[in-house]
């Protein structure tokens, strides 16, 4: 008899497979149809840099038929770069089985239940800039938004302001302007934090730090600092 979880609910456990990697043309991909992840060319511009850096070293998954479940990102940076022919590793299963669709949710959302420590992830970003000829381009920042992430992860003693913060990263182009203004917004709950983002999506600007959201408004380009900026 299978192990029960707490709730009564049995555990599934299957053999350990063995999977064997295939070389496929890109052309004969095919972006899952229920796929809800955007990936904005920012984005594609990172995984292109790492994939010219290190190839690609994370394998896309596909469905028995060549519908991806697993680096739609990986397969547009691929053809962006012109490769015409990528790594997979093919599931035995139907594009739009339920052990397909986990698959498609799970590569995106189990990285959620991971807890990030986000000074120490500052601290490894500012090491990276400082000694990688390409800086931080293949690791999804960049310096305005490593400045960013060091004001929200510093006390005050530590890094007073924006103009603080771009000092620290190293900003060659960053000029000190105007002060821009700062509420800190605190929920009882995630429920009300949702509501608040739902209710505001589109007045706002929001970027995620781990559990930290930063909002501004008026709503400005990740490269503007003068706007209002709320946490919570």
């Amino acid at each position: 008899m299978a192990p029960k979880k707490p709730n009564g609910r049995k555990v599934v456990r299957s053999k350990r497979r063995k999977f064997q990697i295939e070389i496929v043309n890109v052309a004969d991909l095919k972006p899952h149809p229920r796929n809800y992840v955007e990936h904005p060319d920012d984005q594609v511009e990172h995984i292109v840099q790492s994939i010219r850096q290190h190839g690609i070293y994370r394998n896309i998954i596909i469905a028995r038929d060549g519908t991806i479940l697993a680096g739609h990102g990986v397969v547009m940076a691929a053809k962006k770069e012109g490769m015409t022919k990528v790594p997979v590793v093919r599931l035995n299963v139907k594009s739009d089985s339920p052990a397909a669709l986990k698959v498609l949710t799970g590569d995106n959302e189990l990285r959620h239940l991971a807890e990030i420590n986000d000074r120490e992830l500052a601290d490894l970003l500012k090491e990276i800039k400082d000694s990688d000829e390409v800086g931080l381009l293949g690791t999804g920042y960049d310096e305005m938004m490593l400045a960013n992430l060091v004001l929200i992860t510093r006390t005050e003693e530590e890094i007073g302001d924006l103009d603080a913060a771009a000092a620290w990263v190293g900003l060659p182009e960053y000029e000190p302007g105007e002060k821009f203004k700062q509420i800190i917004i605190r929920f009882r709950n995630e429920a009300d934090r949702d509501n608040f983002m739902k209710k505001f999506k589109k007045e706002f600007s929001f970027t995620r730090h781990s559990n930290t959201y930063s909002a501004w408004w008026p709503p400005k380009d990740r490269q503007d600092f003068k706007a209002l900026r709320f946490e919570g």
